[in-house]
């Protein structure tokens, strides 16, 4: 149990310089920052499959299709 005291007395500044550098408001930018770029790769997703089938369908029936 000693050991666990003395871990925690000595990660003791490392947590607060993170607490009082860091605010709730940086945290919510970063996460909306990583739900924007990852909605943007998932339309992107969806987009490159649409396009690859409409070039199979082109290729393989002849018609293109929207």
């Amino acid at each position: 149990m000693e050991n666990a005291v003395n871990i925690a007395e000595t990660i003791k500044p490392l947590t607060d310089a993170l607490t009082g550098s860091i605010t709730p408001a940086q945290i919510v930018g970063i996460i909306a920052g990583v739900v924007g770029v990852g909605m943007g790769f998932v339309l992107m997703w969806f987009g490159v499959r649409k396009g690859i089938s409409i070039f199979k369908k082109a290729v393989m029936k002849g018609k293109i299709s929207a």
